[in-house]
């Protein structure tokens, strides 16, 4: 009997053991910094603080959407000791945003011995053969960057890694955490990784969808690829040490947060996420995305006789036990004509059609003191269908005495009203080797899609000539990390593919 009720201990240690995130060698988080200390201390357990270059930590914390992250510009590397690796294998996550928009960043750096190294820039992949060109401008907000490496002959030396400074360059801007695996996670790791990163500190990820430490999904870019232009939340994930609480959205105009009573009369918004008091279990996530930018205006018939002019049309999908929170919204009076407090209106249904009977009407409760129209009491999901759709409208009269319908999809994107943006879609991401690429331009224009390898060999060309919407569907034989370049004479656009 003992001998039974151990194995079954083993079993489930296993299971539990089984289905946690893989952690990193070394983890360096900026809301566990302590300033002015002589060393950044790696959460890992593994004891691989890193040293700044200049002896100490910086002085002041900033803040990265709501949470602590450390300013650089320029002048602070951190520098620590990785061991001898027996993969020869190195696995980099790091999030950071630069304010240069001339010249060239550095991201971190893996030197193997006294002439070889790896690494990254803001531009520029460095491995042991030479450099990647992968971008040619620097995004001047906070980016989430992963990157997976490996060398070909053991290192003589035990490696060390510098984070902000490669190739001679350094990072002008600030940076909020890194994670450094001594091997290959996997795919599904990566995604987890990079989800708990980009919910933290108000990242969109694209062409993906988002996953907890559980492997559950809180985003469903699969079924919904049509709400990407921005996309943020709010939860908690114990696993990867997540809680947040409040967020910027649609590239600030909303933020967004859970709320405890009192609302308008008393504190709404805090200044950091970590003094918001309000309570979120473990596992509990809801997340927005935005279909457009907040100023792409379109109209809503909400089928009882009310046409509206809405803008910030979204969609909201709840994980766990979400639905039992209320929420804040507070949009930015700049988004809307005339300072007028439209509506929040939210689609029950969970189609993005906005069906009468099936429609809530949230009005603004006021203004706060930073300018912000208020919306307070939002309960998100209440019918447990796990998503609602909203926008923020205006009624407008109508003077054709027609209803303003739009032709209406099932994912709830409009048919006959193009994108003020343009739009990208890689699928599937991963995939074994066969994919299509979906770009769709506000007007019409050429473009020219490349597919290079993580060594930088062009493998594919594809082009097209005078249309506003292209579909290309291709193939690559092997396994591993390849970027997607689209050209066109309005964008240029990089996304990243994985093949297993």
């Amino acid at each position: 009997m003992k001998k039974a009720l151990i194995l079954c201990i083993l079993l489930l240690s296993v299971a539990i053991l089984g289905a946690q995130v893989p952690h990193p060698i070394v983890w360096l988080r900026a809301d566990s910094a302590v300033l002015n200390a002589p060393s950044w201390h790696d959460v890992s357990g593994n004891g691989l603080d890193a040293t700044p270059s200049s002896g100490s930590m910086p002085a002041a914390f900033s803040r990265m959407n709501f949470n602590k992250c450390l300013e650089v510009n320029g002048a602070e590397t951190f520098n620590l000791p990785l061991g001898i690796s027996t993969s020869r294998q190195s696995d980099v996550i790091v999030v950071y945003e630069t304010r240069d928009t001339a010249n060239e960043n550095a991201l971190w750096q893996i030197r193997l011995d006294t002439a070889r190294r790896i690494g990254q820039t803001t531009r520029r992949i460095l491995n042991d053969n030479g450099q990647i060109t992968y971008d040619t401008a620097n995004r001047l907000k906070p980016v989430v960057n992963y990157l997976a490496q490996s060398w070909r002959s053991p290192e003589v030396c035990a490696p060390a890694l510098t984070l902000c400074g490669a190739d001679s360059l350094t990072l002008n801007g600030r940076i909020a955490e890194a994670l450094c695996f001594d091997r290959r996670i996997g795919d599904t790791a990566v995604i987890q990784w990079i989800s708990y990163l980009a919910v933290k500190y108000g990242i969109t990820l694209s062409q993906t969808d988002y996953l907890d430490s559980r492997r559950n999904v809180i985003w469903d870019h699969t079924h919904y690829p049509g709400y990407c232009a921005s996309i943020a939340g709010v939860g908690r994930d114990d696993s990867v040490g997540l809680y947040q609480k409040q967020t910027y959205f649609a590239d600030g105009h909303i933020i967004i947060g859970i709320a405890e009573p009192p609302y308008y009369g008393g504190s709404t918004l805090t200044e950091n996420n970590e003094d918001n008091p309000a309570f979120i279990a473990d596992g509990d996530f809801i997340l927005f995305g935005c279909r457009d930018t907040m100023h792409c205006v379109s109209t809503v018939y909400t089928q009882d006789g009310t046409t509206c002019e809405a803008v910030g049309r979204g969609m909201v999908q709840a994980t766990g036990n979400a639905h039992i929170y209320s929420t804040f919204v507070l949009l930015d009076t700049s988004s809307v004509r005339d300072g007028i407090a439209p509506v929040l209106l939210i689609d029950r249904s969970g189609t993005g059609e906005f069906p009468a009977g099936e429609t809530q009407y949230m009005p603004c409760t006021g203004m706060d003191s930073l300018g912000h129209h208020v919306y307070e009491g939002i309960h998100w999901d209440t019918d447990r269908n796990g998503r609602d759709f909203f926008c923020f409208a205006m009624a407008i009269s109508d003077t054709t005495g027609t209803p303003k319908a739009l032709a209406v999809n099932g994912d709830g994107d409009t048919g006959n009203s193009p994108s003020a943006t343009p739009r990208y879609r890689l699928s599937p991401n991963p995939n074994h080797g066969n994919f299509t690429v979906e770009i769709t331009y506000p007007e019409m224009q050429d473009v020219v899609v490349t597919v290079h390898d993580s060594d930088g060999r062009l493998l594919l060309t594809m082009s097209g000539k005078g249309q506003s919407a292209y579909r290309f569907g291709n193939s690559v034989s092997a396994a591993g990390h390849y970027l997607i370049d689209i050209t066109s004479p309005s964008e240029h656009k990089i996304l990243k593919m994985v093949v297993n």
